[in-house]
C-alpha cells in the first residue's frame, strides 16, 4: 500500500530520494511515509551549519571577518532553537559541539579561499530548481533540488559543490564522479536550465577536524588545538577538486536517469517488487536510521515530518 504522505506528481523526486530508494526500498518507504528518527531530526550537524554560513557569506559578496562568521553561525543557531524549543539534552550537546567546530573552522576557510569573492564569476548561488519530467509512457513528475553554486570559467559553465567531511579519498571522488547521483542530477539540471552543456564540477571540500577532545582539555582548549591544526595545514582541510565531465558522460547519465525514474514510479504504483536490502542495515556510515523500525517496530523513537523534503520546503 503506497503512503499517502507522498505523491510524485505533487512533491517530485530529488537525487537524495532516488539514492535512498536505490540503496533500500524499505528505507525509502519509511522515509516517504514521513518517519524521521527523533534524534536525527533534532541534531543540527556541522555540515548543515557550514552550508548555511557559506550561503550567507557568498550572497553578501564579501570576505567575512571572524566576527561576521560568528554572526552567521549565531543566526543559524537562533533559527534552529526557534524551530526546536523542546530539543533534548543530547541534541543540545551535539549542537554546541557543531557550533564550536564551525566557528573555529569557517573563518580560516574564508581566509584561505578569499579569491572566491574576488575572482569567481558566479552565475547563481544556492540555485533551486524544479524541472517537469515526462517519461515515454506519458507519466509525469518533476525533478527538484538545490545546487550550492554555478559559475563561469571563460565560456565554460561549472557546478560548485561543497562537501563537509571528516574522511575523504581524493582518488575515490575522482573515480566515482561520473556515477555520483547528486552530481549527475545537478549537471543534468544545469543543462536544462542554462541550455548549455556544463564542463564539470568543482568540489569544495571542507574537512572536519579529526582530533578528539582529551579528558584533561576544556572545550576552549580543544577548540584552540583544532584551530592550530587547521592553520598548520590548511591545504589538507580546504581541498578543491576540479573534475571535468564529458558530453558522453552526461548523455549516459541522462539515459540512466529515465530508467531510474521509470523503475521508481513502477515501484511506487505497485507494479514492481518491494524488498529490503540488509546490506544497508549497518553500512560504512553506521546503523541505518530505520533499523529500529524494521527490526522491532519501535515507532516511539520516531516523529512524523510535516514536509516530504524539509530542505526544499520553500520550492
Amino acid at each position: 500500500m503506497k503512503p499517502k504522505f507522498y505523491d510524485p506528481a505533487v512533491h517530485g523526486i530529488t537525487q537524495g530520494m532516488l539514492a535512498t530508494w536505490m540503496a533500500c526500498r524499505q528505507k525509502a518507504r519509511w522515509f516517504l511515509q514521513g518517519y524521521s528518527l527523533k534524534t536525527t531530526t533534532l541534531a543540527l550537524t556541522y555540515g548543515e551549519i557550514g552550508h548555511a554560513v557559506l550561503e550567507m557569506a557568498y550572497k553578501d559578496l564579501s570576505i567575512p571577518s571572524p566576527e561576521k562568521v560568528k554572526g552567521y553561525v549565531a543566526k543559524v543557531e537562533s533559527l534552529w532553537r526557534k524551530e526546536h524549543p523542546k530539543a533534548d539534552k543530547k541534541a543540545l550537546e551535539y549542537l554546541e559541539m557543531s557550533l564550536l567546530i564551525a566557528e573555529a573552522t569557517l573563518p580560516l576557510y574564508f581566509s584561505y579561499w578569499a579569491k572566491d569573492i574576488k575572482e569567481i564569476k558566479w552565475v547563481q548561488l544556492e540555485q533551486e530548481f524544479k524541472i517537469p519530467y515526462t517519461i515515454q509512457d506519458g507519466r509525469t513528475t518533476f525533478i527538484r533540488g538545490k545546487m550550492d553554486g554555478v559559475f563561469n570559467s571563460g565560456k565554460k559553465l561549472w557546478l560548485f559543490e561543497s562537501k563537509f567531511k571528516s574522511r575523504i579519498s581524493e582518488e575515490d571522488m575522482v573515480d566515482t564522479l561520473p556515477f555520483e547521483m547528486q552530481v549527475g542530477v545537478y549537471l543534468w539540471a544545469l543543462q536544462k536550465l542554462h541550455k548549455k552543456i556544463p564542463s564539470g564540477v568543482l568540489y569544495n571540500v571542507i574537512r572536519r577536524a579529526g582530533l578528539q577532545q582529551k579528558s584533561s582539555e576544556t572545550m576552549p582548549q580543544f577548540t584552540q588545538r583544532c584551530i592550530d591544526d587547521i592553520k598548520s595545514r590548511p591545504e589538507f582541510y580546504f581541498l578543491r577538486l576540479e573534475i571535468a565531465i564529458s558530453e558522453k558522460d552526461l548523455e549516459c547519465f541522462t539515459g540512466e536517469l529515465e530508467d531510474m525514474i521509470v523503475d521508481f514510479l513502477d515501484w511506487w504504483e505497485g507494479k514492481s517488487g518491494h524488498y529490503k536490502c540488509t546490506a544497508e542495515c549497518i553500512n560504512k556510515y553506521g546503523r541505518c536510521n530505520y533499523l529500529p523500525l524494521c527490526a522491532s517496530k519501535r515507532f516511539e523513537l520516531y516523529t512524523k515530518r510535516e514536509m516530504v523534503y524539509r530542505e526544499l520546503e520553500d520550492l
